[in-house]
């Protein structure tokens, strides 16, 4: 097993995940496609991504991202997200995360809302007559966004470096060191621990006012014997908010050919019944179980507790 590839369909309700710059008291969503389609930053989900799961694993990372402490064997921080250390921190040194996120893409065209929110305060500043009161503006849209999370299984917990010899002009190249390499019960409890994050991803923006997640409402979910990005525009939807069956067919013989094993979690009425019936039969056809998604990360989960990593 080298890599987990997860993409996603999440349902969201009336709400702001993601502000953009905004003017005044106005906060603007972001938006992409001409300013048709809202979306969330790539930066912002991986943010809430590893905030979900420091929520169950909190003891085990053991620095910020601003003040890394680039010890990858015992902090899953430096290890999952990476780091770019400073010489005055630790010695200057960088990783690249073995996780991959991608951001929010809304799929659909939707007309935006805009939300007042007021505050009020039971002081009364000096040389006002009245309580302070204070209101502000927030655009908000309800979308189905797709997203994609590629998991570097053979990089969690491995770091590997190249070995030079010689002097100045005489340095060579002499093959690759491997620094650190956790064991395989740990590089799993922390692929499993990322699973579960996705399944109760959520900590976006407004939350106190919205509750509103992006955690899979239908999922695709591959486990490769090599590292690829590839289908990563399987759940792209149409302007009626429909999926390409063909495009989907084409994606998952794909995977086949290569021998990836395949699940899809399904949470019934996200599209419409007829394409949603479409996508099931599609499946079914080629052999592939058709699960609820709390079922379909147990199912990776169960596969990665057996395989060697």
């Amino acid at each position: 097993m080298k890599s987990l590839s997860l993409i996603w369909l999440s349902k969201s309700d009336l709400s702001n995940l993601n502000s953009g710059e905004g003017g005044g008291n106005l906060t603007e969503l972001k938006l992409y496609d001409n300013k048709t389609k809202p979306y969330v930053s790539g930066q912002s989900m991986r943010r809430a991504l590893f905030d979900t799961v420091a929520r169950e694993y909190e003891d085990v990372f053991k620095c910020t991202p601003e003040l890394p402490c680039t010890d990858i064997e015992n902090c899953w921080g430096c290890d999952l997200r990476g780091f770019l250390a400073t010489e005055e921190n630790v010695g200057g040194s960088k990783r690249w995360s073995p996780l991959k996120v991608s951001p929010a893409l809304g799929q659909l065209k939707k007309e935006l809302v805009t939300d007042l929110l007021t505050r009020h305060s039971d002081i009364e500043k000096e040389g006002m007559k009245s309580k302070d009161q204070r209101m502000a503006y927030v655009q908000m849209v309800d979308n189905l966004y797709k997203m994609s999370l590629v998991i570097d299984t053979a990089n969690i917990g491995r770091v590997v470096e190249p070995e030079i010899t010689g002097n100045k002009s005489d340095k060579k190249f002499a093959g690759w060191n491997e620094t650190v390499n956790i064991s395989g019960d740990d590089k799993k409890e922390r692929v499993n621990a990322t699973l579960d994050a996705v399944f109760n991803l959520s900590g976006f923006a407004k939350q106190a006012r919205s509750m509103s997640d992006l955690s899979p409402d239908i999922l695709f979910l591959s486990i490769k014997e090599t590292y690829n990005q590839r289908g990563q525009q399987i759940f792209d939807l149409d302007e009626n908010g429909k999926l390409n069956i063909d495009k989907v067919e084409t994606i998952l013989k794909e995977h086949q050919l290569l021998g990836n094993e395949i699940i899809l979690g399904l949470t019934p009425g996200i599209l419409d019944e007829d394409n949603e019936k479409e996508l099931t039969d599609l499946f079914d056809s080629y052999g592939v179980q058709v699960v609820s998604v709390l079922e379909a990360i147990n199912w990776a989960k169960e596969k990665v507790s057996k395989a060697e990593l």
